[in-house]
Order: C-alpha cells, then structure tokens, then sequence
C-alpha cells in the first residue's frame, strides 16, 4: 500500500517534469552554440536535466493527462514548441553563414570549405568566421541567458498543451527568413562594394595595360582587399551583431505571442 501511494504521488510530478523537459531540449536543440556535435549528447542530455530540476519550482504545470496517447502528443508539441521558438535563434546564424558564402565566393574562397563538426556539412571560410564572431558576442552579451529566461516566459505566453497553428505563424517566420537575408546583406556589404571597386579598377588596368594577366592577378588582390575591409569594419560587424541579438529577444517574444494566443 505504501509503495502504490508513493507512485501514485510521484507519478503525476515525473508527468510534469516530462512535459517541462520536453520543451527546454526542443529549444536547446534548436540553439546552434548548444546544439552542435562539438557538445557530447551526455552533456546536452544533463544540461536539460538541470535546467528542467531548477525551473521546476517556478514554473506552474497544470494536471496532466493519464492518457499515454494524450501525453505522448502532448510531449511532441511542447518540443514543437521549443524548436519553433528556437528556429529564431537558428535563422540568426543563418544569416552570418550567408554573407560569408558571398563574401567568400566573391573574394576567391568559394573553392575553399571547411568541414564544420558542429553542423558535419562543409561551412564557408568566411562563414565560419561569422559564426565564431556570432558566438563571442552572443557568450558576451549573456544571451545564452536569454534561453532561460525564455523558457520561462514561453509558459506564461503559452500555456502547456496550449499552444495553436494560427495563420500568422507562417507571416512571422517569413518577416524572420526576410530579416535573415537583410541581415547577411549588411555583414557582407562592406566587403562586396570594396571588391566590386576593385574589380573595376582591375578591368580598366587590363584594358589600359593588355600584357598584364588580370586574371591572375585579381585573386590576390580581392582576397588582400577582402580581408582588409573585414578587419577595418570590425567594429561595425559587432554593433550590428549586438544589435541584431537584442532585436532577436524581440522577435522571439512575438513568436510566443502568436503562438500562445493566436
């Protein structure tokens, strides 16, 4: 008897925690700094664990279905949830990978990849450089915080096995995949006027001096030109990144918005 009253105690507390640490790794999944194969599953797996034992005493969980079928589709739309609201997050990055394949095939690095461990596909040079820029600022700015503090915000906009499919959804995550491309074009801007400048100059030498090999000559010079503007326009890209990762704490907020209320 005593055993049966402890299960029957316990039971719909590890339901609850089930639908919180649903969600917490459907956004952690959903974050590039967390989500990469660069961190062991082991770790990632004990990161959701911890956050979903400490915010557990702060978050409000209503009862929970006793329905397996009710609680598996349940647990599958809170991940739902947490990956939607962290496609934000993983549309930020997207915009850095972006300009860097401009930039890259633009100053003559479109031959060179690497292959990146975190997302086990070839990354742009450049792109690559982006990212880990993106990721310093984004460690030192605290926003890794931000998925903290989103998780628990994200309970108080959308309720558990609360949330709905409305049609501004699909508007919203269109404006972001807008601001993903704006973004990318405004990283890679300096870069891709300076190098369109040179290659006019190089056309008007190679026109005015016809023994001099152009072709040859212009992969140093864009990759020299290339690489001087990015270092001058350093402060700018790490503005616009601050920015842009505050505007980000924005967006996600009127994500959740449509989400739990729409």
């Amino acid at each position: 008897m005593a055993l049966a009253h402890t299960i029957q105690i316990a039971l719909p507390e590890f339901e609850a925690f089930l639908v919180l640490v649903s969600r917490i790794g459907g956004l952690l999944a959903a974050l590039p700094v967390l989500s990469g194969r660069t961190v062991p599953m082991k770790v990632k797996i004990a990161l959701v664990l911890v956050l979903g034992a400490a915010l557990a005493p702060v978050i409000h969980l209503p009862a929970v279905s006793h329905d397996p079928l009710l609680l598996a589709a349940g647990l599958v739309g809170e991940m739902a949830i947490g990956l939607t609201i962290g496609l934000a997050v993983r549309l930020f990055f997207g915009a850095l990978e972006l300009a860097g394949e401009m930039i890259g095939v633009q100053m003559g690095f479109g031959v060179v990849q690497l292959f990146d461990p975190a997302t086990a596909h070839q990354t742009p040079l450049v792109g690559q450089y982006f990212t880990l820029l993106a990721s310093l600022v984004f460690l030192s700015l605290n926003a890794h915080m931000l998925a903290v503090a989103t998780i628990v915000s994200s309970y108080e906009a959308i309720p558990a096995f609360g949330a709905s499919l409305p049609s501004a959804l699909g508007d919203d995550v269109v404006h972001l995949s807008q601001q993903m491309f704006t973004l990318g074009l405004k990283l890679a801007a300096p870069v891709l006027i300076t190098i369109l400048l040179l290659n006019i100059l190089l056309a008007m030498l190679g026109r005015a001096v016809s023994q001099i090999n152009v072709f040859v000559l212009s992969f140093p010079i864009t990759i020299a030109g290339g690489l001087i503007v990015m270092g001058l326009a350093m402060p700018f890209t790490v503005s616009l990144l601050a920015g842009e990762i505050e505007r980000l704490q924005m967006a996600i907020e009127a994500l959740m918005k449509v989400l739990g209320h729409g």
